[in-house]
């Protein structure tokens, strides 16, 4: 298993970097991608767990949002100009549940699920364009977020595997507290050093609060995705990357952190 897993890294990586570089519409269209196959595999994991969906208005809304949003340059609602986003965050909730009113059998539970597929997935993931976007240092900071959760979640699989004995969550019984720390210490250290890399367009201090944060959230969010798949008893979101599972496993850390990290820079500096 740790053979796919290494060669879907090393394809990947270098594909993913270059996109992170080159930035603008290119690593836009990268992160919608992610999105429009994320909401395919939550789409097929409700279905599995035979969880009620609608799936018509979890594509159509999942990907008006993040489009919404880019046009909006990130504003979800603004005096004047432009307001796609709080548009069609309005026509969200309102076609969900007008959906649901001419279904031939109405439930609530699918409304709920169709709308945390939503959100969770386009809107906290369309934050990762948001980062790449921020000026001077939107470069620096995509790559401090992507690269830290690499080096996170290897940290925590190889210590925890090695050196873990008390388990972290019932959820993921494989995850352990000793693995956990070791991705947070790995996550601090990782950021620090990624902003003295790109030259100290963020600084180490700042650096090392988003490792703290990327250390917590990151670790936090991937836990919250494998409870998705656990509720509907499946092990991965697909298959489609060998050795990683599926992109929604493969990008999961990023649910929390992308608007985690997108507003601790806002906010912070």
């Amino acid at each position: 298993m740790l053979l796919p897993r290494v060669l879907t890294a090393l394809f990947g990586i270098p594909v993913v970097l270059f996109l992170i570089h080159t930035g603008g519409q290119a690593y836009a269209v990268f992160v919608l991608t992610i999105i429009a196959l994320s909401l395919y595999e939550y789409s097929t994991l409700m279905k599995l767990g035979a969880k009620p969906v609608q799936t018509p208005t979890l594509f159509l809304f999942g990907l008006l949002i993040p489009a919404a949003l880019y046009f909006d340059r990130y504003s979800a609602a603004q005096a004047g100009g432009n307001n796609f986003t709080g548009l069609v965050l309005a026509l969200t909730v309102i076609g969900v549940m007008s959906y649901e009113l001419f279904s031939p059998k109405k439930y609530l539970e699918r409304i709920g699920l169709t709308l945390l597929g939503i959100f969770m997935i386009s809107w906290c993931l369309f934050h990762l364009v948001a980062i790449r976007d921020i000026r001077p240092d939107g470069f620096a900071l995509t790559l401090i977020l992507i690269v830290t959760v690499w080096i996170m979640d290897t940290a925590a699989y190889f210590l925890g595997k090695s050196f873990g004995r008390r388990q972290l969550s019932t959820i993921s019984p494989k995850k352990t507290w000793e693995g956990a720390a070791a991705g947070f210490i790995a996550a601090i250290v990782t950021a620090w050093g990624v902003s003295r890399l790109t030259g100290g367009t963020v600084s180490p201090a700042f650096a090392a609060g988003a490792g703290v944060l990327i250390g917590i959230f990151g670790q936090v969010s991937d836990i919250a995705e494998s409870m998705l798949k656990r509720a509907v008893g499946a092990k991965d979101s697909s298959s489609l990357l060998p050795g990683h599972g599926g992109i929604l496993d493969r990008f999961d850390s990023y649910i929390f952190l992308a608007p985690v990290i997108y507003y601790y820079a806002v906010f912070a500096r």
